[in-house]
């Protein structure tokens, strides 16, 4: 006889993206160890689901041991705005064991759980701190045997457990609590340079395909807030799939480099030397997309939204208006506050509520500033590329070279070969002036120019220009990255093409 598998009833933590790292959720009736050093957020995330749970509908109970008074805890519990006072009327149960501990020691704990969940039929019951109980047992054996009854006691009546201690990373799978327990999560704080960070791991889950390694979380008045590790997103084939639209970059001439504009969902670098107008492609780019009832959202690290806005008065482009007409977000991080997980989950929630098509980072050269290694940030653009092309996005990110005339290396912090397309912006010494001057590197999978054309910068915005070719002197500083030079080149796969105009 074939046996046919059920799926595991799973209680909800109250956070989508944890629920996403347990694989869905706590499974209803186990038993899960909350771990970690003081301070790391124990106590807060297990009210917070409790809390959670309690306005579903369900019943928890909550048992203090010898680690913080009752009152003290609801004082302190008041300050998160999950709290609600009618709940822990209706809903939440807290209930005191220290005085039975001291009372006739830690065999006394099991009999006193199972007196209150009989009363109280609770969903969720929770045990603060667990650890605490050592401090009771006189020998391995009798903690070993109070842990097994009370994991039996709650099991039988399909309550779902937390034990929430004090447990350092090399007491877990020492102590009793952790043979018995379905689930093991660790919370975390790990000194980076002057910050910390907030990490969870779950390092054990009977069952459940759960995402495994470190996550992160933040701790303000909302409780924890959770952000899954840096990844890609799941190639289920139900994508945007290639339409060979393009998607105009709003900037008078290069399309026309591009073959008729940048391939749509695709990801673009544009690099160049400081004051070469990167910043202004992009909002050339966003402009253009919010005009044509293509929403976009900016994603800067370096000029504040107000200084943005007043960028973009001088093009005659009113940003705020379009801000006001959901057509166009701007979203500023500092990069010495940058989190890569934490930027990835608002970068994907912006895009998504906006239901942005195109999207501009600026810049690279800043965010690499604040991310911890090369191989992060690495992973940190890789996945924001691959989510905002499954969202439907079209995606243009900038990037600072250090040369100021010519640029002999391409940069892009090892991203350009990742890119889709490469523009670079330079600057030219020509008769003792200088010349903005652009050029298509790259475009995968279209026909584009190699020219390097004019770039001209003022009032109106940017325009592409014709080429130099004709003038008198020497081009200084022209790379050659290609194998090309100052002058019209073959287009791919065709014969020479004049310069754009």
């Amino acid at each position: 006889m074939k046996l046919k598998s059920k799926p595991v009833d799973r209680l909800s933590s109250g956070s989508a993206e944890f629920d996403w790292i347990l694989g869905g959720g706590f499974p209803t009736g186990s038993v899960a160890v909350i771990a970690g050093d003081p301070g790391t957020g124990k106590t807060v995330f297990t009210l917070q689901m409790m809390f959670h749970l309690a306005r579903q509908g369900r019943r928890c109970l909550y048992c203090t041991t010898l680690s913080e008074p009752t009152l003290k805890l609801i004082r302190y519990v008041q300050g998160f705005d999950f709290f609600d006072p009618a709940l822990l009327k209706e809903r939440i149960v807290i209930r005191d064991l220290g005085a039975a501990i001291r009372a006739d020691g830690i065999a006394s704990v099991a009999a006193q759980v199972k007196e209150h969940v009989e009363r109280d039929e609770p969903d969720l019951v929770a045990i603060d701190s667990a650890k605490a109980l050592h401090d009771f047992a006189p020998d391995h054996g009798l903690r070993r045997a109070v842990f097994y009854d009370l994991a039996v006691t709650l099991a039988g009546w399909e309550s779902t457990t937390f034990l929430v201690g004090e447990y350092r990373s090399d007491e877990v799978g020492e102590l009793p609590e952790f043979a018995v327990a379905d689930c093991i999560i660790e919370l975390r704080n790990r000194a980076r340079e002057l910050t910390t960070l907030r990490e969870v791991e779950v390092l054990k889950l009977r069952g459940s395909h759960y995402e495994s390694g470190r996550h992160f979380f933040d701790i303000d008045a909302s409780g924890l807030t959770f952000y899954p590790r840096v990844r890609a997103p799941e190639q289920t084939g139900t994508g945007p799939l290639p339409t060979g639209e393009r998607v105009s970059t709003g900037v008078k001439g290069l399309d026309v480099l591009l073959g008729g504009g940048l391939p749509q969902h695709s990801a673009t670098v544009v690099e160049g030397s400081t004051g070469i107008g990167k910043t202004v492609l992009g909002l050339h780019f966003l402009v253009a997309g919010a005009r044509a009832g293509e929403p976009g959202v900016l994603f800067t690290l370096e000029e504040t939204p107000e200084q943005l806005r007043g960028i973009g008065r001088g093009f005659g482009w009113d940003l705020r208006e379009l801000e006001q007409r959901q057509r166009l977000a701007i979203l500023y991080t500092s990069p010495v506050e940058l989190s890569t997980d934490h930027f990835l989950n608002d970068a994907r929630r912006a895009v998504e509520r906006l239901h942005a098509r195109r999207v501009v980072f600026d810049s690279l050269t800043s965010a690499a500033l604040g991310v911890p290694s090369e191989p992060r940030f690495r992973e940190l653009i890789h996945a924001m590329t691959k989510h905002f092309r499954a969202a439907g996005a079209t995606a243009l990110m900038t990037s600072e070279v250090p040369e100021f005339l010519g640029a002999t290396q391409l940069g892009a912090h090892g991203i350009s070969p990742a890119a889709d397309n490469l523009i670079l912006m330079r600057y030219l010494e020509i008769e003792g002036r200088l010349e903005r001057a652009i050029s298509v590197l790259k475009a995968r999978g279209i026909e584009h120019d190699t020219a390097v054309c004019r770039l001209v910068i003022n009032r109106q915005g940017a325009t592409v220009a014709g080429g130099f070719e004709g003038l008198h002197g020497v081009l200084t500083g022209v790379p050659r990255p290609m194998g090309g030079s100052a002058r019209p080149v073959r287009r791919e796969g065709g014969a020479p093409q004049p310069n754009a105009s």
